[in-house]
């Protein structure tokens, strides 16, 4: 009985691939896996020999390495779950590369990844509104640099912002003509200028002169 029963478990048992110290178990199925072991354990009681029958310390031993294994199946499921959202979730917003399941030619087609299915495993991404799996994603690229004219764009709107958060404010700032830090109102923001210059007592000062807000 213990050799068949042996064999029975070591066949259902997380196979090692790569190193020696290394199982991987991802994707192995535990409750198919149990239901294999019971059929097993069924069949063995009911083909035993009456005069040898089965030793019930052995078959609670067995169980309890079975059960131990299915356990590490589990944790490295969900360990590789977990993984597989946190890839998702760091891709948003990046162009990528994939194959549709649904196209019969199995072509490669290109869009922005906008959205993550979380109920399927692996985890689905949304491309040009369709699910994909993300085994069919062949490639993901880094996120495209805006050109020179929208990054002036950007930082000139992001000036302005602050201008306007200025006006009204007392601030501190550094007087070029004193050479020293003056307190007073910022009554008006020049939102042209590259600078993004506030007038502040009669004085045309630049946003970079701005030394601290205090009311």
């Amino acid at each position: 009985m213990s050799q068949f029963m042996d064999f029975a478990i070591k066949s259902l048992l997380p196979e090692a691939k790569g190193s020696a110290s290394s199982t991987n178990v991802v994707d192995q199925d535990p409750a198919k896996m149990a239901e294999e072991f019971a059929k097993m354990l069924v069949a063995q009681i009911q083909n035993q020999d009456p005069s040898n029958p089965m030793d019930a310390s052995e078959i609670i031993s067995q169980n309890a390495q079975f059960t131990a294994s299915l356990a590490t199946v589990r944790l490295a499921n969900q360990m590789a779950h977990y993984n597989q959202i946190a890839s998702s979730v760091a891709v948003m917003g990046r162009p990528a590369e994939y194959i549709d399941p649904n196209d019969p030619t199995q072509t490669p087609e290109t869009g922005i990844i906008t959205g993550a299915d979380y109920t399927t495993t692996p985890p689905g991404l949304i491309i040009n509104g369709k699910l994909i799996p993300m085994d069919n994603i062949i490639r993901v690229d880094a996120p495209s640099a805006p050109d020179s004219a929208t990054a002036t764009s950007q930082l000139q709107q992001t000036t302005q912002l602050k201008q306007l958060q200025l006006v009204g404010k007392t601030v501190e700032y550094f007087d070029q003509g004193s050479n020293s830090n003056v307190v007073g109102v910022v009554d008006e923001a020049d939102l042209q200028s590259a600078q993004g210059y506030l007038t502040i007592n009669a004085t045309s000062v630049p946003l970079a002169n701005i030394i601290r807000v205090i009311n």
